[in-house]
């Protein structure tokens, strides 16, 4: 019977959509009953909101944002506009957020799809989404993480699409190329991307030096855009002031033991704090199936670089040059390496890190796979179920107590 699924060229997420549409909706579910459930701000998300009510439109750009916040300036200002229409509700404040985690969900559900070929690795990574307390409730926070979310899974797809896209249609991309850095207005981690790609044309202008017109157009416009970030945005930012007095956001180099412990922390926040933290038997189990993903990350991408090219093409290499990025910019101490909400984007890298690696147990033992990928699923919908109790009594929190 097997044999001839495979002959026929269907596949099982062919015949059984409806899966993948159950567990898509469930996701929106969620975060659309956490948006409309429309709770009071809290303390960070009305700090935010006193640069929006009482800033003039020049202010956003030429002043620290009030009670000690950090939001990318444009992302503020587009927010501020759009929610005065609507006399600053509630719902309009948090808009952008909700949109911005919906559309990265999709952007990803659709990324994963010929790179999780198998349905079941493909249906748990979706899964995953719903079994995450951080991708649901900041995709109605008054807080540019959702974003982050969002510009990740944007330069992924480019990344993803790219030769395609060039070979289609040169000027479309050179286009896209010259407007892609532009989302470091929106989100601070999308530098990060950015030199990504700017890595793969360095690469492709040494093998092919007709490359080297777009590595010039997408380096100036990359520099034009942290340059207008730097001039209206980051050099206003407060950041020995905004971490004082709440720990060592960063990588520590006051003792080696410090530094151990502060880069131990950052991996640790990296990788297992995604599903919940109370109960923090949550936090306890997470890491017995993410640590799959934690080793992954080292195999993935030896494994896939050469393949690529020695560029960076897929979440699989992706994922590792994004986290020698955060320990380079947390021992700089310009972005917080320990602090898991700063890093959500890198939350759906993890998920497909973590079921890539379940998935490919299959080749070395199926009942050590039937068992690990069950156990996986069981947690899932355990965490999921809790969560959505939390959603639906209208009291879902960062530190939401999943199972009560």
């Amino acid at each position: 019977m097997f044999k001839k699924q495979r002959s026929s060229g269907v596949s099982s997420s062919e015949r059984w959509p409806w899966v993948t549409l159950i567990l898509v909706a469930w996701y929106v579910t969620l975060a659309a009953a956490h948006y409309f459930n429309q709770r009071l701000m809290w303390n960070d998300e009305a700090c935010v909101f006193e640069s929006i009510q009482y800033f003039e439109p020049r202010q956003m750009f030429t002043t620290p944002l009030r009670a000690l916040q950090v939001f990318p300036r444009v992302y503020l200002f587009l927010i501020q506009q759009f929610s005065g229409l609507f006399n600053f509700h509630l719902l309009s404040l948090r808009f952008f957020s909700f949109v911005a985690m919906l559309t990265a969900f999709w952007l990803w559900l659709k990324l994963a799809r010929p790179l999780l070929k198998a349905d079941s690795a493909y249906w748990t990574y979706l899964f995953s989404w719903a079994a995450s307390v951080p991708l649901v409730y900041y995709a109605a926070e008054l807080k540019p993480y959702s974003m982050d979310v969002l510009a990740g899974a944007i330069f992924m797809t480019f990344l993803y699409h790219e030769d395609g896209l060039r070979a289609r249609n040169a000027r479309k991309y050179r286009f896209v190329l010259a407007a892609l850095p532009a989302l470091g207005l929106f989100s601070y981690p999308a530098f990060l991307f950015g030199l990504i790609i700017l890595y793969n044309l360095a690469v492709a202008t040494l093998k092919d030096r007709s490359r080297r017109r777009d590595c010039s157009l997408y380096a100036a416009s990359l520099a034009g855009f942290i340059l207008l970030a730097y001039a209206i945005d980051m050099r206003l930012r407060p950041v020995a002031v905004v971490t004082a007095g709440f720990g060592d956001y960063f990588i520590s180099f006051s003792s080696a033991g410090e530094f151990f412990k502060t880069l131990g922390e950052g991996i640790n926040n990296l990788f297992s704090r995604w599903f919940g933290e109370r109960p923090k038997t949550i936090k306890a189990i997470g890491c017995v199936f993410v640590i799959f993903g934690f080793f992954n990350m080292f195999y993935a991408f030896f494994a896939n670089i050469k393949k690529e090219g020695y560029r960076i093409r897929s979440p699989r290499t992706a994922v590792f040059a994004l986290f020698l990025g955060l320990v380079a910019l947390g021992m700089l101490k310009k972005y917080p390496f320990t602090v898991p909400r700063t890093s959500l984007f890198f939350c759906p890298f993890v998920f497909f890190l973590t079921v890539d690696a379940i998935a490919s147990l299959k080749r070395s033992n199926e009942y050590i796979f039937t068992l690990v990928h069950g156990l996986y699923v069981v947690f899932l919908a355990a965490v999921t179920f809790g969560i959505a109790g939390n959603v639906f009594s209208g009291d879902l929190g960062t530190l939401a107590v999943i199972w009560k």
